[in-house]
């Protein structure tokens, strides 16, 4: 449980009344005692009513629907502190935040940084007090990341600044109505130009599309090939698994990758773009985003740029 703004957060992992074993339960029933102030169906039915409970960021009825694993979020009664936000100019102090508005904000993860979690540094604590507050009344104290990246991997990540704008870009994530486009340095030269990886991963059905842009000579590998990677599905690891499966492991991959291992400069993944629709306008978005450093010597053997 956590507290967002006036609202408190609940990840159901398990009913607290009775029954038990079912799969999806009326909110009026699988909230109870899921929030220590809400333990009976009464008191689960009288915030009901008066609103308090929203899901999918949208104002929960008591015919609204929730499951194992579903967020729920309780609007608290009475909030008499002002929660003070400094508000800091991004043109000029931070480059690493490429755009943001009242609902949402786009910030480029470095390679080396966790997205977020129960660590003293990750990239959303780092950015709570850099992105401007929100003045929206479903706003959240600090903005939240919407998805991850790889602790490794360099690129963009979406945040959300109101609970309306999370449960809209969360909805359009798991229907796979954001584009994400990576590039990869992998071992070896394949023996195709285009292809599609369709390879499940922890028994769930996993989609990648993947194209050679060139190869050069590398060290260790002898050669060394850099890929386009258009990931269909969100699966943990996705791109690495598949790349190393189809035989052409990213070069740094000390997880999925060959016993030689090349000890340069990390894992050579990157998320270089972001295609969505704006969660409150509709309006679309294309995020685009350079290149780590690393990546700069293969650029120009390929003679890319």
């Amino acid at each position: 449980m956590r507290l967002i703004c006036n609202m408190t957060e609940v990840i159901i992992s398990k009913w607290k009344h009775a029954p038990f074993v079912a799969e999806k339960k009326r909110l009026q029933e699988g909230a109870i005692g899921q929030f220590s102030a809400l333990p009976s169906r009464k008191s689960v039915k009288k915030a009901i009513i008066n609103g308090r409970f929203y899901v999918k960021g949208k104002v929960a009825t008591t015919a609204t629907l929730v499951a194992i694993g579903d967020k729920i979020y309780l609007k608290q009664e009475v909030i008499n502190t002002e929660i003070e936000c400094r508000i800091t100019d991004i043109e000029n102090k931070n480059k690493d935040v490429i755009w943001e508005d009242e609902y949402c904000a786009c910030v480029v993860k470095r390679g080396g940084i966790i997205t977020k979690g129960n660590h003293k540094v990750t990239l959303e604590k780092t950015y709570s007090n850099i992105l401007y507050k929100s003045n929206l009344k479903d706003s959240f104290i600090t903005p939240i990341a919407i998805h991850r990246l790889d602790k490794a991997t360099h690129g963009p990540v979406i945040f959300a600044k109101t609970l309306t704008a999370a449960g809209i870009l969360s909805e359009a994530f798991s229907k796979r109505e954001i584009i994400k486009n990576y590039i990869a340095l992998v071992a070896d030269t394949p023996m195709f130009s285009k292809a599609t990886i369709q390879i499940k991963i922890d028994d769930k059905e996993a989609i990648s599309e993947v194209e050679v842009v060139g190869s050069t000579n590398w060290p260790i590998y002898g050669t060394a090939s850099l890929v386009k990677v258009n990931p269909k599905t969100g699966r943990t690891h996705q791109i690495r698994r598949h790349l190393a499966i189809s035989g052409h492991p990213i070069v740094g991959d000390y997880l999925y990758g060959k016993t030689n291992k090349y000890t340069g400069q990390g894992l050579f993944l990157a998320c270089t773009g972001l295609v969505f629709n704006h969660p409150i306008t509709g309006e679309g978005i294309k995020i685009e985003v350079d290149l780590p450093r690393k990546f700069k010597h293969i650029i120009h053997k390929l003679s890319l740029y």
